[in-house]
């Protein structure tokens, strides 16, 4: 059960994700030329990702009995998907929240499938 906090917690933000696409679309020229592209990369980057990482997390969760774990890796999705979308949503170009969200979301997935590998084998 600790998953379904984190998939709602997360399915919360791909809601204001999704919403913030819908605005600056509507907003048109009103934005600044590099929004509209960044924020759909954003939500786009955030679809790609989060659904592999909650399905690692929940059967992880499922054959791992430290509950505490599960939060620490939940936890830091959703620190790092925060990182990547306002890194990446709110500045042009490279910078530190977009590069520490995304890269803290790739290497949270390999630790959470190389601990799940580890659990398959030592069982």
């Amino acid at each position: 059960m600790i998953t379904l906090l984190y998939a709602c917690i997360l399915g919360l933000l791909s809601v204001l994700l999704a919403n913030q696409v819908l605005y600056v679309r509507l907003r048109g020229d009103k934005e600044e030329s590099w929004r509209a592209d960044s924020v759909l990369r954003v939500q786009a980057n955030f679809v790609e990702n989060v659904p592999l990482a909650l399905i690692i997390l929940y059967l992880f969760e499922t054959v791992s009995s430290g509950h505490y774990i599960i939060h620490v890796f939940g936890v830091a999705l959703v620190i790092f998907r925060l990182l990547h979308a306002w890194g990446l949503g709110n500045n042009q170009g490279a910078n530190y929240p977009r590069l520490i969200g995304a890269q803290g979301t790739f290497l949270l997935i390999s630790i959470m499938s190389m601990a799940g590998i580890y659990l398959f084998f030592s069982s």
